[in-house]
């Protein structure tokens, strides 16, 4: 931390200051942590009343620690914007559960969070969290379009973060390993676990997103969830999948297609330039809800 410049912060944003001495303080707090219990995980509260275990070699950890509660912020502030109490969640991709947490905290004990995650690492440590939260159903398994056992790829140096079911994109590098896993298909995820009713999805797979929703058509047309998905120009193309196949899918599912507005707190129209951005996380918004936001 540069001190001059944090004392002019401290007198010209003060909220600030504040974020930046938290975050540094944090950063001492962990490493003075795993110095003492290298093998034992940090438990991070989140703002919202949850608890997140962080190990210190995880991938996850190396990422975003300390600056755990600026993880992804427009996912994060859309999940506080559409979820209810008495919701269900599905977190698709779930990794070790940030998202999971968060909405647990809200959709209360009359709601359910069901946490999706392939990786055989990261699922141990999703379990943890889950059951360290006392909530959530862990279901450890691929989603893709068609049920089977498939491979997954992760990135030696980069870790289970970016774990992937294709090489290329984020899952790149020299040292790559790779797991068998169960892929299933979504609709045979949600009818498996006899759910009633599904209110929001958030899928974040590294590109295989399309095929996600391709098998989840009876979920889409049944139970109507407001959708969050990752698109990535680094990510969709390796798997086929292109911004009209996504446009014709909503088309025939009848949804709109908008971003969430983080400094508004509401959803805009996707453009042209959204697709040449590199990376959004697009909402797909069933029709007849729309006027709703």
């Amino acid at each position: 931390m540069n001190i001059l410049r944090f004392i002019k912060k401290v007198f010209t944003d003060p909220a600030a200051a504040w974020i930046s001495a938290k975050l540094v303080a944090r950063s001492f707090y962990g490493k003075l942590y795993w110095s003492i219990n290298p093998d034992k995980p940090l438990f991070h509260h989140l703002s919202n009343g949850g608890v997140l275990l962080l190990e210190a070699k995880h991938s996850f950890t190396h990422c975003f620690y300390p600056g755990v509660d600026q993880y992804e912020p427009d996912v994060r502030a859309a999940l506080q914007y559409f979820l209810k109490l008495g919701n269900v969640f599905l977190d698709c991709g779930a990794n070790i559960g940030y998202f999971s947490v968060l909405a647990n905290n809200i959709v209360g004990e009359t709601g359910k969070v069901v946490s999706i995650e392939a990786n055989p690492v990261t699922f141990s440590l999703l379990e943890a969290n889950l059951k360290t939260n006392n909530f959530g159903i862990p279901v450890h398994c691929a989603l893709t379009s068609e049920s089977g056992e498939v491979e997954l790829f992760m990135p030696t140096e980069g870790g289970d973060v970016y774990s992937s079911l294709l090489k290329g994109g984020l899952v790149a590098g020299e040292s790559i390993q790779s797991f068998k896993v169960l892929g299933r298909t979504l609709d045979d995820v949600v009818k498996e676990l006899s759910l009633s009713k599904v209110d929001l999805v958030k899928i974040d797979i590294e590109g295989a997103e399309l095929d996600v929703l391709k098998s989840a058509s009876n979920l889409l047309s049944s139970f109507r969830p407001i959708v969050i998905t990752e698109y990535g120009t680094n990510t969709w193309p390796k798997f086929g999948a292109t911004p009209e196949d996504l446009k014709n899918l909503a088309q025939v599912q009848l949804y709109q297609l908008r971003i969430f507005d983080l400094k508004n707190k509401n959803l805009i129209p996707v453009t042209e330039s959204t697709w040449l951005s590199g990376y959004a996380n697009i909402v797909l918004v069933p029709e007849e809800r729309i006027t709703e936001f």
